[in-house]
């Protein structure tokens, strides 16, 4: 499996403002920054897009992606996300204000998009991949995904703060080989961390307790004020198995 977070900020920080995950170079994880791919190609590859959650990081190239690689006929790429964030999506982004209608201008002979609603341990499989929707728990009712290959597993919890569903979930998985993990404030904003649903250096310490299997702990979403503030702190930990997510990077997993 080929994992990529697509790169949204400045070259080689390591920190990131919008988020997308790539796989297989035809599916995406979250829609922040696809949009903004200046290889055309690349976006014409992508056909199936997973929206954990309605954050503007989130979702903030989507609108603009979809226009990108609409062509005429019925081909057209799908967006897969829990039934209230489709809703939220065309009420409030393609209603005709903000963007054009496109899921209402989509039709059989000719579509811009096709939606699929996801439920929570429902799995979904699309092109090779087995994808699960777990809840975490977040500020907003948010999805992780559990993407497997038959191969290997792969984990990506979304944003969150300290949770448990996808902790179960992930003790009954075979052959998980990593997890991208959020680590979005310091020590010092513990508290901002609770308020806003995230984890923190220390919860997201006892969060990496919680899994028993040996995996690699990728860091992703470090607040980039604090970036150097968290990135010494987790040196100082010494976990195990724990690096910072380099963005453009293609992770063999």
């Amino acid at each position: 499996m080929r994992v990529e977070m697509l790169p949204s900020s400045i070259p080689a920080s390591g920190t990131q403002f919008l988020v997308s995950f790539l796989i297989n170079d035809t599916i995406a994880i979250d829609a922040g920054a696809i949009g903004f791919l200046a290889d055309l190609g690349r976006q014409n590859r992508i056909k199936h897009v997973f929206v954990t959650h309605e954050h503007l990081d989130h979702i903030a190239s989507l609108p603009i992606f979809l226009e990108n690689v609409y062509q005429p006929g019925p081909d057209c790429v799908e967006l897969l996300a829990a039934r209230d964030v489709l809703d939220f999506l065309h009420d409030d982004i393609f209603n005709g204000r903000v963007w054009p209608d496109f899921i209402r201008l989509s039709h059989p002979e000719d579509s811009f998009v096709q939606t699929t609603p996801l439920e929570i341990l429902q799995p979904l499989h699309r092109d090779g991949l087995t994808i699960t929707p777990v809840s975490v728990s977040h500020g907003v009712d948010t999805l992780g995904l559990v993407v497997e290959d038959g191969i290997s597993a792969v984990a990506f919890p979304s944003d969150t703060g300290p949770t448990e569903a996808i902790w179960q979930y992930l003790s009954t998985v075979q052959n998980l080989k990593a997890v991208f993990l959020e680590a979005s404030f310091p020590a010092s904003q513990a508290g901002l961390a609770t308020l806003t649903g995230h984890l923190s250096t220390a919860t997201f310490a006892a969060e990496v307790k919680k899994l028993s299997s040996q995996v690699r702990w990728i860091i992703v979403h470090r607040k980039a004020r604090f970036a150097a503030e968290i990135a010494r702190e987790i040196d100082a930990m010494q976990i195990p198995n724990v690096e910072f997510v380099c963005p453009g990077t293609v992770y063999e997993l």
